[in-house]
Formats: structure tokens, C-alpha cells, sequence
């Protein structure tokens, strides 16, 4: 099998892991050749079609039109600057993730779920719309205003909104914005697992923070394409009662989409992938 990586478009942050999945690739057996759009399988960093990674979304349409498959790599969220999501044709629930797991990887990961707990205001974590996550959904604005509105039917409580760091958002009214803050000392990282702890429940469509929320122990709303759907709501009819639900099978099938170097490196999630073509 020929693979493709287009590690010309990726982040300035995706050269190790780059470097990392050709490794993986050469322990498979598999031919590794760069930006070459008549290979079995192409290698993209992210879904965000902006900037140095604008390019890549000729790629995905390219292979995705044809039938073959993209295989996505992104910043993980389970250990941020350690583990590395690694899935196809997607970063979400739209894309297909490894389906072998090993027992235990949440602990050798060392992710823990904290206990249920509420705060009192709905926090909103929005997210890029120049994304592929976000194909087909409304506007930024427009779907913060219809969010705002389904929340409005059935609770009072105080909104307050996070956008994304790296996307303006114009302010509705009724609802406060809260801009993220950059940690000190870390590479693209923000403050919103500081937030956590005085909400009573976040919104989120299909990103990061809904499954953050859930692993911190904070009840989440999220969309049909979010990772955190198993144990999540969908129903703003229930935010005064959100469900609460049973985690732990779930975080390991999350700790299932991230993977540290070595692990790329040795090629274990791209034999496991690959096995379900």
C-alpha cells in the first residue's frame, strides 16, 4: 500500500508527528511518498482549512471524491502536547476510529474521571467554523443565537460564552462573553478546564471541549457528530436535569484515538486502522 503524507500543509507543530507515523508506516510495511495524489491513502494534519493548512482541503476532497481514504492527524486533547489523535476520514464522530482496544489504556494514559458536579451558569464553547467539523452547520453567530434561544425555553440560568481562541465572535445579547486566556508556558493551549468548575453544564457542538467537560465531571449538550454523544445530552429539554451517565467504557474508547509518539512511531494505531479497510 502507498501512503501520502502532506506534511507540507501541516501545523508548526506536526514535524514529530509526522515523522513519527512514516516511522509507523516503514514497521507495517507500507511505501511512504510525500504530497502525491495518486497514492492508496493520504495523510493530512487536521480538518482546518486555513492558513498553512488550507491546502489540505483539495486533498481531502480529492481522495474523499475517489473513494480512498484520509487518514487525519490532530493535536490530542487527553494529554495536549503528549498524545496526538490519529483517525480516518475524520477527527470526530463522522470519522472511523481504532475498534481493537487494549484494557486499561485510560490508566496507562493516566486520564481520570472526576465525580459528577455542577456549578450555576450554562457555559457555551464555540468552536472554528472554517472547519470540517463544522460543514454544514449555520454561521457562527446564527448558531449561537439558536442555540441561545433552544437554552432560553427551559431554564434562566446566566450564558456565558468562550469562543474560540483563534475566531472573533460578534456578541448577542443576553449572554456574556468570556475570552479565553493563553497558559503560561504552554504551546496553543487555553484556560477552559479552569471554567469547568463553577458550570452548571456546557454547550458544544462537535469539538474538543464537550468530551473535556464530561472526562472533568461537568454534564455536556452537545451535537450528533461529538465524540461525547454516548454521555452527553441532546435534548435542551433536560438542562435543568442533564443525564449524568456512566463513563468509564467510554473513556477508553477515547483514550483509543489519541496516541503518543512511540506508539505512532511503532506503528500500532496505523495497523490497528488499517485494519478496517
Amino acid at each position: 500500500m502507498t501512503i501520502s503524507i502532506f506534511n507540507r500543509f501541516g501545523a508548526l507543530n506536526s514535524g514529530p508527528v509526522f515523522e513519527a507515523f512514516v516511522a509507523g508506516c516503514k514497521k507495517n510495511g507500507h511505501r511512504v511518498t510525500e504530497h502525491n495524489s495518486s497514492a492508496d491513502v493520504a495523510v493530512i494534519w487536521s480538518q482546518l482549512w486555513t492558513g498553512r493548512m488550507a491546502p489540505n482541503r483539495a486533498v481531502w476532497q480529492e481522495f474523499t471524491a475517489s473513494g480512498r481514504p484520509v487518514i487525519v492527524l490532530e493535536v490530542g486533547q487527553l494529554m495536549r502536547g503528549v498524545t496526538w489523535k490519529l483517525g480516518m476520514n475524520g477527527v470526530n464522530a463522522r470519522g472511523r476510529w481504532i475498534e481493537e482496544f487494549e484494557p486499561g489504556r485510560a490508566d496507562k494514559l493516566a486520564v481520570r474521571l472526576q465525580p459528577w458536579h455542577q456549578g450555576d451558569h450554562i457555559l457555551i464553547a464555540m468552536q472554528r467554523t472554517d472547519s470540517e467539523q463544522w460543514a454544514g452547520l449555520p454561521a457562527a453567530e446564527q448558531w449561537l443565537q439558536q442555540t441561545v434561544d433552544r437554552i432560553r425555553a427551559h431554564t434562566d440560568r446566566e450564558i456565558i460564552v468562550r469562543p474560540h481562541p483563534r475566531q472573533r465572535l460578534k456578541p448577542i445579547p443576553g449572554v456574556r462573553i468570556q475570552q479565553p486566556q493563553a497558559l503560561h508556558g504552554t504551546y496553543d493551549e487555553f484556560d477552559f478546564r479552569s471554567s469547568l468548575g463553577r458550570a452548571w453544564a456546557v454547550v458544544n457542538e462537535n469539538s474538543g471541549p464537550g468530551s473535556q467537560a464530561v472526562i472533568d465531571g461537568v454534564p455536556a449538550f452537545v451535537g450528533a457528530d461529538s465524540m461525547a454523544v454516548p454521555v452527553a445530552n441532546t435534548d435542551f429539554a433536560l438542562i435543568e436535569n442533564p443525564r449524568m451517565p456512566e463513563r468509564s467504557a467510554w473513556l477508553e474508547q477515547l483514550c483509543h484515538t489519541e496516541w503518543t509518539l512511540g506508539e505512532i512511531a511503532a506503528g500500532l494505531p496505523l495497523a490497528r486502522l488499517l485494519q478496517s479497510l
